[in-house]
């Protein structure tokens, strides 16, 4: 397979995002912030806009974000899963991977609307499935790529998909079994990391595939025990370790 030399569909999604964002802050400055509640309403997906008929909130949802720091993150993200995807898979496959998560991540809202557990009116904004699957599917086919997301030394991608995964988890079970309410569509999330992880088997192959499932599933298994092994260190309690140096 040909690799892209550089990952310029990538860069391009970012650079729509970015510039979308921003005619987001224009219309807001011009319009008032109720014009952009407005087209949250209109454009962000919901099991009300599609009873609706507005099957369009399917895609369009995905170029809308509700803050700077919303933004970024994604686009952090995207940049670095969207090249590993993207080199290692081609340009094709990237957006094929990209849009079937975003969509499968709306299916997952549209369930749980459905089941009376989300709101069917409060709209859902964002790219967070659609990178939810880039990183599902780069972590098997690139597990052991060293990444600087989120942290600022080099972490193996499946360390990375591993933190991601406990997190959404547990806090999307947090938010059904407690009065925690949260603006974060956890469950789309797991249904984009789903839809990732399945077009990774698919190129990889079930071998590798469940190689790579069964380390994810060793480190879920020690993860509880190298917290504590960190804890009792106190590798990481740099108020510790200033206090002694200050002895």
């Amino acid at each position: 397979m040909e690799k892209q030399k550089k990952p310029y569909l990538t860069y391009f999604l970012i650079s729509l995002f970015v510039i979308i964002f921003f005619l987001q802050l224009i219309y807001s400055f011009i319009y008032g912030e109720d014009f952009l509640d407005d087209i949250f309403y209109n454009y962000g997906f919901s099991l009300q806009n599609i009873l609706d008929g507005r099957l369009e909130t399917l895609l369009s949802s995905i170029f809308l974000h509700g803050g700077a720091s919303h933004l970024f993150l994604n686009m952090i993200a995207l940049f670095f899963f969207g090249r590993v995807v993207e080199n290692e898979l081609g340009r094709s496959k990237f957006l094929l991977i990209f849009f079937s998560s975003a969509i499968v991540g709306n299916m997952a809202i549209l369930a749980m609307s459905m089941l009376g557990l989300y709101s069917i009116v409060i709209p859902t904004i964002g790219a967070s499935a659609a990178i939810f699957g880039l990183l599902g599917a780069a972590m098997l086919v690139k597990p052991f790529e060293f990444i600087f997301y989120p942290y600022l030394i080099p972490v193996p991608l499946i360390m990375v998909a591993l933190v991601y995964t406990l997190y959404n988890i547990a806090a999307f079970i947090l938010v059904l079994t407690t009065d925690a309410g949260s603006n974060i569509s956890y469950i789309s999330h797991i249904g984009g990391l789903a839809a990732g992880m399945l077009f990774g088997f698919r190129h990889e192959g079930s071998k590798r595939g469940l190689i790579v499932l069964l380390f994810l599933l060793l480190l879920l298994i020690l993860t509880p025990f190298m917290f504590m092994l960190l804890d009792y260190l106190e590798i990481f309690n740099y108020v510790n370790v200033l206090s002694q140096v200050i002895k």
